[in-house]
């Protein structure tokens, strides 16, 4: 294996240790073949399931989607259906699946051996998290890495650190990754739920108060390096608050109104599909239809 060296000073975080891990990773002459195997393998069967129809399972609340905006959520428990996406929706998932295998590969290829790594590794929900019929009761998170020898590890980061981060990979175009890479958590839309999908995991696994890292893949231009943010332990803690609140308020029945533009205005026209924009809501169509709640 052909660890990251070590560089000439610790890197300040774990973001930037995550960046040049993964940019390490995933040389030609660093990958490991077995490793690389591996996970290819297991894209192939995620690509099909990309690719081809799947068997309807209804739709659901999961912390990967149905939590970024009150009123989807309240549509799902209410048992409306969803708009489909477009059939050829499928070929960005494979790309998707493809890109997160390769990079789960590279960090293995890549780890210094005083860490220790888990991916896809399955997460209990949280108790508050409710056990109903519309909402799924497991989840999985892309990425944890561990410190297994503190000594070795204050080495590559500069301490005090977390001695454990849940990261998150993100495929993104072009524009999605620029505009990843200067966003302010918590104070711009979310409109993909990505900061409550990340919140939810980091209360299962007990790191909340570490924060957890958002790493964009810009599949636009693969040359591009990695870009992890830490979204930090006040912006998952506050959308925690949100979406606890909105769950008690789709189980109570309570239509919210359209939550994610009222909070947002026009900035979420792009993903409501307001002011001439497509949208991308697969509510979108029933809740111009339901403006004021029902």
């Amino acid at each position: 294996m052909k660890s990251l060296p070590l560089p000439n000073k610790p890197y300040p975080d774990w973001s930037r240790f995550i960046a040049a891990l993964w940019d390490h990773g995933r040389k030609q002459t660093v990958m490991n073949k077995a490793i690389i195997n591996s996970h290819t393998y297991r894209a192939q069967s995620a690509i099909c399931g990309s690719m081809t129809p799947r068997e309807d399972e209804g739709t659901f609340v999961r912390p990967s989607g149905g939590l970024q905006c009150a009123r989807y959520m309240h549509y799902i428990v209410r048992g409306e259906t969803p708009d489909p996406m477009p059939e050829q929706i499928g070929m960005t998932f494979a790309v998707g699946h493809l890109l997160h295998e390769i990079s789960y590969a590279a960090v293995r290829s890549g780890l210094p051996p005083c860490f220790s790594c888990e991916f896809e590794k399955p997460v209990d929900l949280p108790d508050w998290w409710p056990e109903h019929e519309k909402f799924k009761q497991a989840g999985t998170v892309d990425l944890v890495i561990s410190v297994c020898d503190e000594l070795g590890a204050a080495e590559y980061i500069a301490q005090p650190a977390p001695a454990k981060m849940l990261v998150d990979f993100k495929t993104m175009g072009g524009y999605s990754h620029r505009e990843h890479k200067k966003k302010m958590f918590g104070l711009e839309p979310d409109a993909f739920g990505y900061l409550a999908q990340l919140a939810v995991y980091a209360d299962s696994l007990g790191v909340i108060d570490d924060g957890a890292i958002l790493a964009g893949i810009n599949r636009d231009l693969l040359m591009q390096p990695l870009a992890p943010r830490l979204v930090t332990a006040e912006v998952l803690k506050a959308e925690l608050v949100r979406v606890k609140a909105a769950i008690l308020s789709a189980l109570a029945g309570e239509d919210p109104g359209p939550a994610f533009h009222m909070i947002w205005g026009p900035r979420a026209d792009f993903y409501c599909g307001r002011a001439g924009k497509k949208g991308y809501c697969n509510f979108k169509r029933l809740c111009a239809e339901e403006p004021f709640g029902v």
